[in-house]
């Protein structure tokens, strides 16, 4: 059979650069992008998430309990990339180095998603399994539309005008058959809660999501953001893996070869950090030893992983990554895939 569909180049990427005190502009890509993570790699600096639903003035630092800061980092998307605003330690400082994940949504073109009781405002890439929900909190129980298609399986969402920290939802049933009632903050170090005022203890279907009275992402009044992930083959992979302890950590198959890896200790206190082999330098062949932490703004080299053709490998006992019998979270885009679109090995034929 044929690989998938689509290069994921052309609905996700990861440029890197060195920063600048002036305006910069960081293109080439084969896309326009909708939504980015920035994060500071050689040093000190804040994670940042912007997205072209709310605006380039509307960021969230998910590093601490914050409402979305309105310092433009990110002044303007072009056809292929975005431009920086300069002088800012976070995304765009001179002698400085940063990363950045990027996703293709739907060009900054929002529809009103009247599916579930609260009415959103959509841009979605289905190709992608991506979407982002803007909606108002109402504090109450109550259903949104996604556009996906499908079920998502992960979601991030925050009230984004109160200071919180968000949730994430993971439909990962391996080690917990009720998802629906577990949360974990986004910017936070705190483990996982058991907490059906998060998700309404729903399982979120191909057309909405359920979302409870928490406040991280349902403050009455409240503007609030939701980015929304299905699952694709290929391209895209979510989940839940067990630690081991052990130097050679258990192996965790995507189907592709990652080129961006976040991880987060699910079941107690531990850092959000990211991994990629877009920031060279830092180990040899797959071994990534960059980490890309949120909470303390800070990079290390203490915690490794090694990167192959089909998934990746916790090569640690540092307990970011491979505590024993610690489960995490992990979120992966693809570099190259290996399966096609029905997840079985492809054929280059």
């Amino acid at each position: 059979m044929a690989y998938i569909t689509f290069q994921p180049h052309d609905h996700f990427d990861c440029p890197r650069w060195e920063g600048s005190s002036s305006t910069t502009t960081i293109n080439g890509m084969q896309f326009k992008p909708d939504a980015l993570w920035i994060k500071r790699y050689d040093g000190n600096g804040h994670p940042l998430l912007n997205n072209s639903s709310e605006g380039t003035g509307q960021n969230w630092i998910p590093s601490g309990n914050n409402a979305n800061n309105t310092t433009v980092h990110v002044a303007s998307y072009t056809s292929d990339g975005f431009t920086l605003t300069g002088n800012i330690n976070d995304t765009n400082a001179a002698s400085q180095n940063y990363l950045a994940a990027c996703w293709k949504i739907n060009a900054g073109t929002e529809s009103t998603n009247t599916s579930g009781s609260i009415s959103a405002e959509v841009q979605v890439n289905q190709t992608a399994g991506i979407s982002i929900c803007r909606y108002t909190g109402t504090g109450a129980n109550g259903t949104i539309g996604h556009g996906l298609g499908a079920i998502p399986k992960l979601i991030i969402g925050k009230s984004t005008t109160v200071a919180d920290r968000g949730d994430v939802y993971i439909g990962d049933i391996l080690y917990y058959t009720d998802t629906e009632t577990d949360l974990i903050q986004f910017a936070a170090t705190a483990g996982n809660q058991d907490d059906a005022g998060g998700w309404n203890d729903t399982k979120p279907t191909s057309t909405v999501w359920s979302i409870g009275n928490k406040t991280h992402h349902n403050t009455s009044g409240a503007a609030s953001i939701a980015y929304c992930f299905t699952q694709i083959n290929g391209f895209s992979k979510f989940g839940l893996y067990k630690g081991n302890g052990n130097v050679d950590g258990s192996f965790i198959y995507c189907g592709f070869r990652p080129k961006w890896l976040m991880i987060k200790q699910w079941d107690t206190t531990e850092d959000w950090f990211v991994k990629s082999p877009v920031v060279t330098g830092f180990g040899t062949g797959g071994t990534l030893t960059r980490t890309l932490k949120f909470s303390d703004n800070s990079t290390s080299t203490n915690c490794t992983v090694n990167i192959t053709a089909t998934g990746f490998r916790p090569t640690t006992t540092d307990g970011k990554a491979n505590g024993d019998g610690n489960v995490y979270l992990y979120m992966a885009f693809a570099d190259h895939p290996i399966v096609g679109s029905n997840g079985t090995i492809a054929l280059a034929i």
